[in-house]
C-alpha cells in the first residue's frame, strides 16, 4: 500500500484540509490502495522516511530535503490543492509518483 504524507506547520487545518481533498480525488477517480496522512512540521523528521509521497504546503527545510533525497520519497507542492488554483498540476505529479512506485 503506497502511502502519502501532508505536512503543515501545525499539522491541523491546512495539512488535513489537503487531506481531504485528496482522498475525495481518489475516491472520485476509483484510485484505492493508498492511505494519506496528516502531520506537522516538527514530528515531520520522524516519519518522513516511511511515506512514498511527501505532499508540502510550506517548501521544504534543507532538513526535510535531505530526508526525501536520501529515500527517493516523491516530493509534491500540495499549495495548489489548497488554494484550489489549478489543483490539476499536483494531482498529476501525485499520480506520477504513484506510478513510479508500481514500475520500481
Amino acid at each position: 500500500m503506497a502511502k502519502i504524507i501532508v505536512a503543515c506547520g501545525s499539522g491541523v487545518a491546512s495539512s488535513e484540509l489537503v487531506v481531504k481533498h485528496i482522498d475525495d480525488f481518489f475516491e472520485d477517480h476509483g484510485i484505492t490502495g493508498v492511505t494519506v496522512d496528516a502531520t506537522d512540521f516538527k514530528k515531520l523528521p520522524d516519519i518522513l522516511a516511511s511515506y512514498d509521497v511527501y505532499v508540502w504546503i510550506a517548501r521544504p527545510s534543507e532538513e526535510i530535503q535531505g530526508i526525501v533525497d536520501d529515500n527517493n520519497i516523491a516530493s509534491v507542492n500540495g499549495l495548489p490543492i489548497f488554494t484550489g488554483q489549478k489543483p490539476e498540476t499536483s494531482y498529476k505529479e501525485i499520480i506520477m509518483a504513484l506510478k513510479n512506485l508500481q514500475t520500481n
